[in-house]
């Protein structure tokens, strides 16, 4: 039979057509010339779904990723066990802790770290490095349920474009900053950086005026912590890929359709790096029709969200 991967290595190279959004990561790697990337909020420690945390391994061996920026690592019913070093010793893989539940995993050797443990550096082939950075933004006060008149703490509700900006400022603003002063502090080397993590808050990409007359947000509204990556220089991967927020709008929040749930994407891979180029990005959720690989009994309330990368 012939293997999809090499069909698919042999369009990009030369360029016969581009590769089907519907496509799912091969189930090893395209070739040493590409990399890819997951981000994944495991929920609670990978305990929030009451699922053994085999499937969160599951969910990271289906993603094809050789490397995984993972928030609330952290179990709640264990007594605050960190339980990323528990999968990345399922994998056979390396770690590192970030601290308040982040944390990378990377079947990569770990060449070096940030000051903080922010970011780390990657040997991930002969001479070719990269440095990764993970994070997960505060979640409350939560913008879009504000705008909705959700109830989710005790914060007012709002109707402005205005007022969201003002309070995700206020939430996030700092952790922004904090990222981006340590990113900058690499940038020098040359190598190409990511930056993945839940956002808890949607992209300025997706409250778009176009969303709006498509009826699939309340208001445009320019949120200031992905439009700060952007102004630094990163690309989100996902929206690169699907360029139409009307078409596409790869929500992660919430997995779960409880009632009067707000749907939205807060999950990213950011990148920038001339040496790379973004060819493939999705979701991977419930066996619902509502992510791009479906898993039995997902463990997560968060899709996670892979990517796939060409070194030109």
């Amino acid at each position: 039979m012939i293997n999809i991967c090499s069909i698919i290595l042999f369009s990009l190279l030369i360029g016969t057509g581009p590769l089907l959004n519907s496509e799912i990561p091969c189930s090893r790697e395209i070739s040493p010339d590409t990399l890819q990337i997951l981000t994944f909020n495991m929920w609670l420690g990978g305990e929030g779904g009451k699922q053994p945390l085999e499937k969160s391994a599951e969910v990271i061996r289906l993603s094809n990723a050789r490397i995984a920026g993972l928030q609330e690592t952290r179990s709640h019913h264990s007594g605050e066990k960190d339980n990323a070093p528990v999968i990345a010793e399922i994998l056979g893989w390396n770690y590192i802790s970030q601290g308040e539940g982040c944390g990378i995993i990377t079947s990569y050797e770990i060449a070096d770290s940030t000051e903080n443990k922010l970011g780390v550096k990657l040997k991930v082939g002969d001479g070719r490095y990269i440095w990764f950075f993970n994070c997960h933004l505060f979640h409350m006060p939560y913008q879009p349920y504000q705008l909705a008149s959700k109830a989710y703490g005790n914060y007012p509700f709002i109707s402005s474009e205005k007022e969201a900006i003002w309070f995700a400022e206020s939430t996030r603003k700092n952790e922004v900053q904090r990222y981006i002063h340590e990113i900058n502090r690499v940038l020098a080397e040359g190598w190409p950086v990511f930056i993945t993590g839940d956002f808890n808050e949607p992209s300025f990409q997706d409250w778009t005026d176009a969303a709006v007359k498509a009826g699939l947000c309340p208001i445009k509204v320019e949120w200031p912590s992905t439009k700060a990556f952007a102004e630094a220089g990163f690309t989100d991967a996902f929206r690169e890929v699907h360029p139409d927020e009307t078409s596409v709008r790869g929500e992660t929040w919430s997995s779960i359709d409880t009632p009067g749930e707000i749907h939205d994407r807060i999950d990213f891979i950011f990148f920038q790096g001339k040496q790379l180029k973004v060819i493939r990005a999705g979701t991977i959720g419930f066996e619902d029709g509502k992510s791009d690989i479906g898993i039995t009994d997902y463990p997560s309330d968060h899709r996670a969200v892979w990517a796939t990368f060409l070194w030109k």
